[in-house]
């Protein structure tokens, strides 16, 4: 596990660089993004530098904790904390529903002593907690995974509980990437039904899309956003704009005209397009490859790692923060619909930056506990003794 990883001396190290290279990146273009909207609206154009700041140290602290301080990965997998943590986040989404403040139409978010907070940004983490420990533990007993299975199903039924109350807010784009991580963590269990799934999920989609007005509208306009490019075409006909007057190497920091009040959401789901209209081609390709460098340490590290749960656990945070990179790219670049997906650290979003911070605090838990696990295999049997405790004489499991 500590084997070098490219210029690194482990996984471990390229995560916390990466993570590092990301906020950095991301507090300058947020700062670029929304210091006109900032000190037009709040007469301060830090207002969104400061609260990412604020946001970023909180999330490196919990990231530190659960990465190098808390007890291990395991316990949050526990009976306990398990349902703690689901029952806990479904009650916040259920209070989204009864007393949320509705900003644009939706009502996502909760104010607890004047910082709003997004559940449906804690159902992500929670959705891949329950996946590593009942997945995980399935797959350690050499269990078949079928959703036809009733043993096997409840995380995905749990999941879809999920999706329904984010879909109420209104909020499909994060119902969507919910319930695609279940399903993404299914498939990496070994799914059987995975065709007839999918299939499934595809109809839901469409049915959703045309029991909605709004949603088949940006279906349409999707296609063919110039077809009313001064109405519903025009967050994507401005974001593809901002996109293609960067050129290969950027326009001068700071001067990219689209945070100058033609494109909506500059700063959060559409912060990729002033990131490609300041740094260019050359800007977004680099940006691309710290992305898929992230997603080749989580890689190392769920691959080698023997705990079953801590494989399923790594490869949620990777389908996490780099498929949600992957789609949120794909949106603001015209491939996919507008579905108001985050770009992890490059976007705005102070839940959305705790809780990814907090999902690679739990991936260097994961390669803590291989490491340790590695360093007692090394030792002699009597040793290792010395080092461990009994925690189930009839099992005769031992802990370190």
């Amino acid at each position: 596990m500590k084997k070098r990883f490219l210029i690194w001396d482990n996984p471990k190290d390229a995560i916390i660089s990466l993570t590092l290279l990301l906020m950095l990146v991301g507090c300058i273009n947020v700062f670029s993004a929304s210091f006109v909207e900032a000190r037009d609206m709040f007469e301060d154009g830090y207002y969104y530098l400061k609260r990412y700041l604020i946001f970023g140290a909180a999330g490196l602290m919990l990231m530190l904790w659960l990465g190098f301080r808390a007890p291990s990965y395991k316990t949050w997998l526990n009976d306990f904390w398990l349902k703690a943590i689901y029952f806990g986040v479904g009650s916040l989404l259920l209070l989204v529903d009864l007393i949320g403040t509705t900003n644009k139409g939706a009502q996502r978010w909760l104010y607890v002593g004047g910082i709003s907070i997004q559940p449906s940004e804690l159902a992500k983490i929670a959705v891949i907690l329950l996946g590593a420990a009942l997945l995980g533990e399935m797959l350690r007993k050499r269990q078949s995974i079928s959703l036809l299975n009733k043993d096997t199903v409840w995380p995905f039924v749990g999941t879809v509980i999920y999706g329904i109350l984010v879909l109420k807010q209104p909020d499909m784009g994060t119902a969507a990437i919910i319930v695609a991580l279940m399903v993404g963590l299914y498939i990496l269990a070994g799914l059987r039904e995975v065709v007839g799934l999918l299939g499934i999920l595809g109809a839901v989609a469409v049915a959703g899309a045309i029991m909605a007005p709004y949603r088949l509208q940006r279906v349409k306009v999707w296609l063919d956003p110039w077809s009313d490019e001064a109405n519903t075409g025009y967050q994507m006909v401005q974001s593809l704009m901002s996109i293609g007057s960067g050129g290969l190497t950027g326009l001068p920091w700071g001067q990219g005209s689209g945070k100058f009040f033609y494109l909506p959401e500059a700063h959060t789901d559409f912060a990729f397009a002033i990131f490609c209209q300041e740094w260019g081609l050359l800007g977004a390709a680099i940006l691309i490859s710290v992305f898929l460098l992230l997603a080749a340490a989580f890689f190392r590290i769920a691959m080698n790692t023997k705990d079953e749960r801590g494989f399923i656990l790594v490869s949620g945070v990777s389908l996490l923060i780099v498929g949600q990179a992957v789609a949120n790219m794909a949106m603001v670049c015209g491939l996919l619909p507008v579905i108001g997906v985050p770009l992890s650290f490059i976007s705005y979003g102070g839940t959305s930056m705790l809780i990814t911070l907090a999902s690679i605090g739990l991936v260097l838990s994961v390669y803590r506990d291989e490491c340790k696990r590695e360093k007692l295999e090394r030792l002699s049997p009597d040793t290792r003794r010395t080092q461990m405790r009994v925690v189930s004489p009839a099992e005769g499991r031992w802990q370190r």
